[in-house]
């Protein structure tokens, strides 16, 4: 079933600004400028699940300093740690694997890690980090072959066959966003 934005943007008002409506918004915010957070809010937010906007409800009221809204970047940042949102969602990861680090990662074989970390936690990863992503990189080769192999002979369960569909749905999304940047060069 999918979902429209607007059908999306109604449920997060329903479970989340609705019941929040009593709050004031912060001080030296227009009326305009918090309307418009709240919009930008009601729209980013819609990746959620009925659960976790429940929880980021919660989260709000408790954060709620005299009944005044949280900052907008907060309650962003409190969403991703409930529920990181799709990868097409995420303009960090999608950016990155687009660029000559993404391209390169991707030549070298450790892009799906690059991707994944990219998603959680945002920032540029140093050459340390990278070393490591690339290790990383070479267990996940080396499990995703044995994962291979155990298919082959029957004797999968569950947890690796949804460890290895994760990793290669990664890998399509990585694909699909390389080659639209290819695409846009190309045109």
């Amino acid at each position: 079933m999918t979902v429209t934005k607007a059908e999306a943007e109604a449920r997060v008002a329903a479970l989340l600004m609705d019941p929040l409506a009593g709050l004031a918004r912060p001080r030296g915010t227009s009326a305009e400028n918090h309307e418009k957070a709240l919009a930008r809010l009601r729209s980013w937010l819609a990746y959620l699940s009925d659960e976790n906007l429940r929880g980021l409800h919660d989260l709000i009221v408790r954060h709620a300093v005299k009944g005044i809204w949280p900052a907008e970047a907060l309650i962003k940042h409190w969403a991703t740690m409930l529920q990181l949102p799709p990868p097409r969602d995420c303009d960090y990861a999608r950016s990155l694997i687009r660029s000559a680090m993404g391209r390169q990662a991707k030549a070298e074989g450790w892009a799906v890690e690059l991707f994944q970390i990219a998603k959680k936690l945002g920032p540029p990863p140093s050459k340390y980090f990278m070393a490591g992503l690339k290790d990383e990189a070479e267990r996940n080769r080396r499990r995703r072959q044995i994962i291979t192999e155990n298919i082959e002979a029957g004797l999968t369960g569950a947890e690796d066959r949804r460890w290895l569909a994760d990793w290669h749905q990664d890998m399509a999304e990585i694909e699909a966003i390389q080659a639209q940047k290819a695409e846009e060069d190309a045109a």
